[in-house]
C-alpha cells in the first residue's frame, strides 16, 4: 500500500463550521457588506439605504461566486465588488475597491465561523506524527490568499498547514484538476500519495479522485450529499474519525 505523504483539507464546512444554509453564513455575509458600506460612506459616496445595499450586495456576491464555481473559475471579492458597484454609478476605482475588499475580509462580525469539532486537535495530532507528512488546504473562496492565511492564524491552525491553495489566487475552482495539482506540486508529492478531505461529493471527492488522489467525504448534518456515481474512498462524520480511516487509505 502506498504511503501517504500529504493530507489536504477543504475549509468551509470541513475544517471551519460555516453554518451555510442555517442562517449563520448568510448573516455574516450581511455584516461583511456592512463594512463595505462604511468604507464607501466614509469616502463620501452617495449610497442607498444601508440595509438595501447590504442585502443587494450579499445576493450579488453569492450569484457571481456560484456562477464562477459552475464554470470552475476562480474569482475574488475585488472583481465581485467592481461588477456590483459600477452599474449602480458607485465609484469602482482600484484604490476604493481595494479598501472595500479589505473591509469585507476583516471578518463576519461578533460571531465568526468556528472551527469544526475536533479540527485543531486532529491537525495537531497529524502534525505531531511527523514523518514528513505535509498538511494543507485547498479551498474555493472569494477572499484573497493573504486574508485566508490571516484567518487561519486567528483560528490557531495556520502553523499546521504548510500548503494553502485558494481558487481566488490560482484562477480555477474545484473540481478543476489544476487546483489540486497546484497543491500536489507545492507539497512535492504524487497524487497517489495524497488524501483530500471535503464536504462535497462533486467538488471535493470527485475532484480529488479525478487527479489520482484519494477522496474522503466528511458529512454535514444539515446537508446530505448523494450521488451514486461518486464513491468516496471513505466517509467520516467528524474530523477525529479521520485517524481511524487513514490506515485503510495508505497510512
Amino acid at each position: 500500500m502506498t504511503r501517504l505523504e500529504a493530507i489536504f483539507f477543504d475549509l468551509g464546512d470541513t475544517l471551519v463550521d460555516l453554518g451555510e444554509g442555517r442562517g449563520d453564513y448568510e448573516a455574516r455575509l450581511i455584516v461583511r457588506m456592512g463594512r463595505v458600506y462604511e468604507v464607501l460612506a466614509a469616502a463620501g459616496v452617495a449610497l442607498p439605504a444601508r440595509e438595501a445595499f447590504c442585502h443587494a450586495a450579499a445576493r450579488e456576491s453569492e450569484a457571481q461566486y456560484h456562477a464562477a464555481l459552475a464554470e470552475q473559475r476562480g474569482i475574488d471579492i475585488f472583481a465581485v465588488l467592481r461588477r456590483f458597484l459600477a452599474p449602480r454609478g458607485i465609484p469602482a476605482d482600484d484604490e476604493l475597491v481595494a479598501a472595500c475588499g479589505d473591509a469585507y475580509c476583516t471578518g463576519g462580525g461578533a460571531t465568526p465561523a468556528l472551527l469544526r469539532t475536533g479540527a485543531r486537535d486532529l491537525l495537531a495530532a497529524l502534525h505531531a506524527q511527523g514523518e514528513g507528512v505535509c498538511l494543507g488546504v485547498i479551498s474555493n473562496t472569494l477572499q484573497p490568499a493573504y486574508a485566508m492565511r490571516r484567518s487561519l492564524i486567528g483560528r490557531g491552525v495556520a502553523e499546521f498547514l504548510a500548503v494553502q491553495v485558494y481558487s481566488s489566487e490560482i484562477g480555477v475552482a474545484k473540481p478543476h484538476p489544476d487546483i489540486f495539482r497546484a497543491a500536489l506540486a507545492e507539497a512535492g508529492v504524487a497524487p497517489e500519495q495524497a488524501v483530500y478531505v471535503g464536504d462535497r461529493l462533486h467538488a471535493d471527492v470527485a475532484g480529488a479522485q479525478g487527479v489520482g488522489m484519494k477522496g474522503v467525504l466528511i458529512e454535514v448534518a444539515h446537508r446530505a450529499e448523494h450521488d451514486p456515481t461518486i464513491v468516496p474512498d471513505a466517509r467520516i462524520k467528524e474530523l477525529p474519525d479521520l485517524l481511524t480511516v487513514l490506515p485503510c487509505l495508505g497510512r
